[in-house]
């Protein structure tokens, strides 16, 4: 009777291990190209000369900004900050210095005039977008492919009218308060403004979750000339910064590596990574692995 009990117990231990083994040679741990699971996005809009400091200043950390600019104002005064209260003579960057300036960053559109799209006809929002678009990549040499909107501008229709242009991807100023990843790319909300990111730096900084996050940031430059704003972002980017544990990059980037990771075809016993798709990278045995297009794996 005691044999049969200890025999049976084992047979249960040793079901419930096989289970685990199971469990874990199915899993599949997808990463980040770095191979970790947190990422940063740092999105700044407006492209006032303020933005040079503010490059630096992610450069001195290894920090990778998408800094969002209005092309048809380069070379402007900010003639919206006049009259104001407390205005502050403001200066939009020069064309000339677009590559030089954000040479390690990513260079996205945020309307050829900084309009608010809900107030235009399709027809109109297309021109305001894609001029912009166009001027970028003659300015830039390189494939632009994020934007956010002026003003915050959006809504559904707007977002499938720039599903239509080549853009993968637009920012709003809804703050979602967490570090999820987007549902829908023409509708991205970030984490916070840069303004309260402080508050939540020490939760991403101890983040420690099997699943891929993000904690995505956005402002203005030009805000930072507030003394205890840029000891703020002075501080915030002095913890977050230089880290080995966060995918530093831009919002492009980070779309197109999202979308690689959801164009897998997954199947009961193996995953193929389609020809034309990115790759994506997992971790096996604490080994940060690689999938090419064209490639399977078996689970």
């Amino acid at each position: 009777m005691i044999k049969a009990l200890l025999l049976s117990t084992l047979i249960i231990v040793l079901g419930l291990l096989a289970m685990g083994c199971s469990e874990k040679s199915t899993e599949i741990d997808w990463v980040y190209p770095n191979g970790n699971h947190k990422a940063l996005i740092m999105s700044y809009d407006d492209g006032l000369d303020d933005d040079i400091a503010l490059a630096q200043l992610f450069d001195r950390y290894g920090i990778i900004g998408t800094f969002n600019l209005n092309s048809g104002l380069l070379d402007t005064r900010a003639i919206w900050n006049e009259g104001k209260p407390n205005e502050i003579l403001q200066t939009y960057l020069s064309k000339d210095t677009l590559v030089h300036v954000f040479k390690n960053h990513e260079i996205a559109v945020h309307g050829t005039y900084h309009k608010a799209l809900v107030d235009l006809s399709d027809k109109e929002i297309l021109e305001e977008i894609n001029v912009d678009i166009e001027n970028l990549t003659i300015l830039s040499d390189r494939k632009i492919s994020s934007m956010a909107y002026a003003f915050g501008s959006t809504n559904d229709h707007v977002a499938e009218v720039i599903g239509t242009t080549p853009l993968t991807n637009a920012r709003t100023v809804k703050s979602s308060y967490n570090f999820d990843l987007p549902e829908n790319y023409y509708l991205w909300s970030p984490t916070c403004h840069d303004s309260e990111a402080l508050e939540y730096l020490e939760a991403y900084i101890y983040l420690d979750s099997p699943s891929l996050s993000l904690f995505y940031v956005w402002g203005h430059s030009w805000e930072l000339r507030d003394t205890l704003r840029n000891q703020n972002i002075l501080k915030f980017c002095n913890k977050i910064g230089d880290r080995d544990d966060i995918w530093y990059t831009g919002a492009g980037n980070f779309a197109d590596y999202h979308a690689s990771l959801k164009a897998l075809e997954i199947g009961p016993q193996q995953i193929v990574n389609p020809e034309g798709n990115g790759v994506v990278y997992y971790r096996e045995k604490r080994q940060l692995k690689s999938l090419y297009p064209g490639q399977k794996l078996t689970h």
